[in-house]
């Protein structure tokens, strides 16, 4: 028995329709909609009262605000749960300045990220290690921010 060729087609768009729409519903990050507020220092040292950062996770990317000026751009990061935390990586490169390397863990409302930057040169290479702590905002990383923050 012969079956049209409408039939087969009809199969195929069926087949094929809950794959486009997993595609377009699926999560993007674990960590997107959140941000973080705190304070970065050397490793090994104290938190620096004068260096203010906030991190900020959207649509699968990872941004480090205090490194914008430097352009360093946001940069895709991965995430997985592990027991009651959400540990994340992410490397941010900037045309100018070099790459950031990020690993951190986010417990409740706290983040904790140790960052390693490097800058190659011909004549010599920078690395330096910083780490972070900060408290999750309380707004979605989408809103505005209003002056003075």
């Amino acid at each position: 028995m012969k079956k049209p060729l409408q039939h087969y087609l009809l199969l195929l768009l069926l087949g094929l329709f809950p794959l486009g729409a997993l595609a377009t519903t699926a999560p993007v990050g674990l960590l997107d909609g959140m941000a973080f507020v705190g304070l970065n220092g050397e490793a090994g040292k104290s938190l620096d009262p004068d260096e203010h950062e906030e991190i900020t996770f959207h649509n699968g990317l990872f941004t480090s605000v205090s490194c914008e000026p430097y352009h360093f751009e946001s940069a895709e990061y991965s995430a997985k749960v592990v027991d009651d935390a959400i540990h994340f990586t992410a490397v941010t490169e900037s045309p100018t300045h070099g790459t950031i390397s990020w690993q951190g863990v986010v417990k409740g409302d706290t983040a904790e990220v140790s960052f390693v930057w490097t800058k190659e040169r011909w004549y010599w290479n920078t690395r330096r290690e910083y780490w972070f702590r900060g408290t999750r905002r309380n707004r979605h990383v989408t809103e505005p921010c209003p002056d003075g923050i």
